[in-house]
């Protein structure tokens, strides 16, 4: 195993799946995109869709349709030459993060579209799917959220100290803001 946290067999389950959409990317990665929308629909505001007024809908979205491009692209960089050369991946994944860096993407929000990019390979490729191919995708995209931040803590505000306590105060509940 490599810096890609993948064994050759995994590596190779990967190739195998991506060789199979390889062929319509432009396709498939606006129907990944569209489908991490309709499950997570607060990603939507990740991205700016504002170069197309025209659009009537997301989908007709000129802007979806070149970022759809792009994200398909890293992603099939990152499998295609990356796994062959465990340095490239790197730079490659140094190069995807540091674009993501003002953009506020945490590790979580890669996990999170990497499990929606896994339903919908299994949607798309299915009897075609390996059973090897659900580990193997998630070990990429664990690999791949290990170089991206963790998410800040949710923090919560304690009692105003100004407001005397009858000793009936509701205790604060914390909340788990994460995803």
């Amino acid at each position: 195993m490599d810096s890609t946290g993948l064994s050759a067999s995994e590596k190779i389950t990967l190739f195998s799946a991506w060789g199979l959409i390889r062929k319509d990317l432009e396709v498939h990665g606006r129907n990944m995109l569209l489908l991490l929308f309709h499950k997570h629909p607060h990603y939507v505001s990740y991205f700016d869709f504002t170069d197309d007024p025209a659009a009537q809908s997301l989908v007709d979205n000129k802007s979806l349709f070149n970022q759809s491009i792009h994200v398909i692209k890293a992603f099939g960089s990152l499998i295609e030459y990356g796994l062959k050369d465990p340095d490239l991946f790197n730079e490659t994944l140094k190069k995807i993060t540091r674009n993501h860096q003002h953009r506020n993407v945490y590790s979580s929000d890669v996990l999170t579209i990497g499990e929606v990019l896994l339903d919908y390979l299994a949607q798309v490729l299915g009897r075609q799917v390996s059973d090897s191919l659900p580990d193997a995708f998630r070990k990429l995209f664990a690999t791949i959220a290990s170089r991206f931040p963790v998410p800040p803590s949710p923090t919560t505000t304690p009692p105003s100290s100004s407001v005397e306590s009858d000793g009936n105060d509701p205790e604060i509940e914390k909340t788990d803001d994460s995803q």
